[in-house]
């Protein structure tokens, strides 16, 4: 039987709470070819992260995108690249978390996925519940 917990006055279940409130979107973009990383390294990623977030490894939405052609700066597309972008709501409004989590993040590219961290860039967006779509409607009128 589910949790409940108390928001705003109206009972949620717990599980379907998490999904609606905490919807963490992760995306990687490199030219790296799919065959030179292992073939779990998002799910790892997101079991890496997860508890420096705070949030449900669950809710965790995730691209991975290989083989593109692109360029960290203007002539290296022969050169690796990872690109990394994570949105979320909640995390990223104090710059403090930011400054925690970005190490963090480059030690985990170079030592699980053997990625150098003068080929990675990494980008954190803040996400306003007014700006995430799901189940018909926005994630702040799930919430209310």
């Amino acid at each position: 039987q589910p949790q409940h917990t108390e928001v705003s006055g109206t009972a949620h279940s717990s599980k379907n709470y998490i999904f609606q409130t905490k919807m963490p979107f992760v995306t990687l973009l490199t030219n790296l070819k799919a065959a030179s990383l292992p073939s779990d390294a998002m799910p790892r990623l997101i079991r890496f992260i997860a508890p420096l977030m705070n949030k449900p490894q669950e809710a965790y939405n995730w691209v991975l995108e290989t083989d593109k052609v692109m360029s960290k700066g203007l002539d290296n597309a022969d050169k690796p690249y990872v690109w990394l972008k994570i949105e979320a709501i909640g995390t990223f409004e104090d710059p403090e978390n930011i400054k925690v989590l970005t190490p963090k993040l480059f030690d985990f590219f170079t030592n699980e996925l053997k990625i150098e961290k003068d080929c990675i860039l990494m980008n954190f967006y803040k996400l306003s519940a007014t700006n995430i779509g799901k189940n018909g409607t926005t994630v702040a009128q799930l919430r209310a």
